[in-house]
């Protein structure tokens, strides 16, 4: 894969491109840290189909395009999160799976005011509102036209807080390029560092376009009693957690496992595997921050 600081412009047709890839990357190749843990600490990397992390699901994206005749990505790091980026003179076009917008983010220098330009799209999930409304997430994009920094924020509606809230947030500067593929050392330290409180699978499923995730959270119990099953929750498209064992959660698990076609049992047991991988690599005195297993 070529990587230039600046891609070349844009056919005209790639904008076609661009949203047909982001839409298969989203639902072919689902965020999976459980699946970057056996890709970097397991006997052999498992099948796009059980997911990877952030970097890898936007590298996949920019060899699909390219692939397809498109423009070469650029690829800027912040806080071991990596989109694929389409830099031109006059615009940036931002393919970014791991926050899942539904369609591409461009910005356009045109739209600068002050030399900043804005702009944002939806993103799963696209939950229902207050009134039964649609509230789609967000993708906000922030770009410094002087320096080429850029701001990516991504919001979700929490219907028990029935309002918006920040969900993840990462400044690209354009002295933070990263090489495709990042060294393997890199890479098994940022699965195994203490911002890494979980492992999960996140899918978007085909036909109801239904965000759903498996979570198995690393906090809430001693530190040798990490693989542990029972400590499984899922998410629904509404944020709706629900615990091992229960009727939610094997609701969850059936479109989940639908989509990455498996059975729901295997699905469950390919976490637990990338959990005993974790559970070997990370130190025994490792500490992180609480996660939150509660309904948003």
């Amino acid at each position: 894969m070529r990587i230039n600081q600046y891609a070349r412009k844009p056919l005209r047709d790639d904008s076609a491109i661009f949203a047909g890839v982001l839409d298969e990357v989203i639902r072919d190749v689902p965020y999976s840290s459980a699946g970057s843990l056996q890709q970097f600490y397991g006997s052999e990397p498992p099948e796009w189909r059980w997911g990877r992390g952030c970097g890898w699901q936007a590298f996949e994206v920019a060899r699909r395009i390219e692939e397809q005749g498109g423009p070469t990505a650029t690829f800027m790091v912040s806080g071991g999160h990596v989109p694929a980026l389409y830099v031109e003179s006059a615009a940036i076009t931002v393919l970014d799976p791991y926050m899942p917008h539904v369609a591409p983010l461009r910005l356009e220098r045109a739209d600068a005011v002050d030399s900043v330009v804005r702009a944002e799209v939806d993103a799963y999930p696209i939950r229902a509102g207050r009134n039964g409304e649609p509230a789609p997430s967000r993708l906000r994009g922030t770009w410094w036209t002087l320096d080429g920094s850029l701001r990516l924020e991504y919001l979700r509606y929490g219907p028990c807080r029935e309002d918006y809230a920040p969900y993840r947030a990462y400044t690209f500067r354009p002295a933070s390029m990263l090489p495709v593929p990042p060294p393997d050392g890199l890479m098994r330290r940022i699965l195994v560092s203490p911002m890494q409180n979980n492992l999960s699978i996140r899918t978007v499923h085909r036909d109801d376009r239904r965000m759903r995730e498996i979570v198995l959270p690393f906090t809430g119990r001693p530190r040798d009693q990490l693989v542990d099953r029972s400590r499984l929750i899922t998410k629904d498209n509404q944020g709706a957690v629900s615990p091992y064992g229960s009727a939610g959660f094997d609701r969850d698990l059936e479109p989940m496992a639908d989509t990455i076609g498996c059975a729901p049992a295997d699905l469950v047991e390919f976490v637990m595997d990338s959990a005993v991988l974790y559970d070997k690599a990370a130190p025994r005195d490792r500490v992180w921050p609480e996660y939150s297993a509660v309904s948003e």
